[in-house]
């Protein structure tokens, strides 16, 4: 909108329609997630929580992880945490992860440092952490089925991985996470959109497994899972 449009417009209706055009577009998609230690009570395995959620029976599948430490991209976004993953299906292809998470959604175009190839997504991590709570965090991911990353990221290998059991079903996912500190994890994440509704349906099993005695934790898989150096 130029300067000569806006002189023949009300300056209320000026400023709103310069504020729409500078607008930060945030991704539509969403993953909605809860984790919580079953030591501290809820459901102890994948298929209490099945059982609990009158769930149908799922897929399952298992995979190993490995978090990768390196220098920030100089192509990264301001202020993002960058996460480099590593996840080897059974008996499958090997699945490289670049991942920019943000406090804010990011402005303009964000590059991938794994290649044109990469598949890109865009999304709101929603997760609940204690008493319910709900938190947003905007992330960005890139993907490519290779056997290492590109030199020119200067990624190295954490100590350890870990592997993690996961039943998909009813639009569900299951995983169980076993910690490098000896403990276990347990995740229920479902992807959709970011609206209310979905919102809504996502915080009625938050609140069944919390019924059941399960205690959301705030912290994230990455957090956790990727201590060990």
């Amino acid at each position: 909108m130029g300067r000569s449009t806006c002189r023949r417009l009300p300056l209320a209706t000026c400023v709103a329609l310069l504020a729409a055009c500078v607008r930060v577009a945030e991704p539509g998609d969403a993953e909605f997630a809860v984790r919580w230690d079953p030591a501290e009570g809820g459901p102890s395995t994948a298929a209490a929580v099945t059982r609990l959620l009158e769930l149908r029976p799922g897929r399952e599948e298992s995979f190993e992880v490995r978090y990768y430490d390196a220098p920030t991209p100089a192509s990264a976004p301001d202020s993002a945490r960058v996460i480099l993953r590593e996840r080897s299906r059974d008996g499958g292809k090997t699945e490289l992860v670049v991942k920019y998470r943000r406090a804010a959604p990011v402005t303009g175009k964000w590059t991938c440092p794994l290649g044109r190839r990469a598949d890109r997504t865009a999304q709101v991590d929603i997760g609940f952490g204690p008493g319910g709570s709900v938190s947003r965090m905007y992330s960005y991911s890139c993907e490519v089925s290779a056997d290492s990353f590109p030199a020119s990221l200067h990624a190295s290998p954490r100590a350890c991985s870990i592997s993690i059991a996961r039943v998909t079903t009813d639009h569900l996912k299951i995983e169980t996470w076993p910690l490098p500190n000896g403990e276990q994890l347990l995740e229920v994440s479902r992807e959709a959109r970011d609206s209310q509704s979905d919102l809504a349906g996502f915080e009625a099993i938050v609140n069944r497994l919390i019924a059941a005695g399960a205690h959301p934790i705030a912290e994230s898989k990455t957090a956790l899972a990727g201590t060990c150096r």
